[in-house]
């Protein structure tokens, strides 16, 4: 098949009954364009009706450089909606493996601290970045290879501690909770020696919750359970206070 290159955007047009165009996806394509352009053609049918692509024309067409396209008689919507069906994104663990496989050494220890703890493998970040979380930028760069292992001994220690709460909650594992500890254990307000005394004496009172948020509330009514009012503390709940 013929790739055909343009900068005659007009020609192109949009099949009734195709997904609209996300123009969130259209940014995310023009920077990653911006950054490397690895011309990967769209495909039109005979009438020049975007079958697949059409994210990556909207972004072609924002940059004015030009697009590669393939013809391909006798698609129509049916064919699109198989080709969107099959289509997969690749998986965190895929992005990891294959820095592993490249040799980066952060990620060799990512690999090991997400096998041996048995976190996420976005939860390992926020403990590894020495950050206590992670923002959608920062999976953009691990997917890039650009993540860095900042303190491996400060997240060995808050995995262990985090695991030692297993012993007196079942949901210890559950990513809303994993996320709220981080960010407990990474306050300075917060002694890990009280938390543990209190949950060892009172973990009744460490309940499953929905969110992040509402486990760092109960994180901290657990804390400040029979403290006097100077040694309360007040954990950081995302987007409230």
């Amino acid at each position: 098949m013929k790739i055909h290159t343009t900068t005659d955007y007009d020609q192109f047009k949009y099949i009734a009954g195709n997904r609209d165009v996300v123009e969130a996806h259209v940014k995310s394509l023009s920077e990653q364009i911006t950054i490397k352009d690895f011309q990967i053609p769209i495909i039109v049918n005979e009438k020049m009706e975007v079958c697949e692509g059409q994210h990556r024309l909207e972004a072609y067409k924002a940059l004015s450089i030009p697009i590669t396209y393939i013809i391909k008689e006798g698609l129509d919507i049916f064919d699109i909606r198989k080709l969107n069906s099959v289509s997969r994104k690749w998986t965190m663990e895929e992005y990891l493996m294959s820095h592993v496989k490249l040799g980066n050494t952060d990620y060799e220890i990512l690999e090991w601290f997400h096998r041996h703890y048995e976190f996420s493998i976005s939860d390992s970040i926020s403990m590894l970045n020495n950050k206590g979380y992670h923002t959608a930028i920062d999976l953009n760069d691990f997917k890039n290879g650009n993540f860095k292992v900042i303190d491996l001994e400060w997240a060995k220690d808050t995995a262990n501690k985090i695991m030692t709460v297993g012993e007196y909650f079942p949901f210890w594992k559950k990513r809303t909770f994993v996320g709220a500890m981080i960010s407990a254990l990474k306050d300075s307000t917060f002694v890990w020696k009280i938390f543990e005394t209190r949950l060892k004496n009172h973990s009744s009172k460490l309940k499953n919750q929905g969110s992040r948020n509402d486990f760092i509330l109960n994180i901290e009514r657990l804390y400040n359970h029979n403290t006097s009012a100077s040694k309360k503390i007040r954990l950081q709940v995302y987007g409230t206070r």
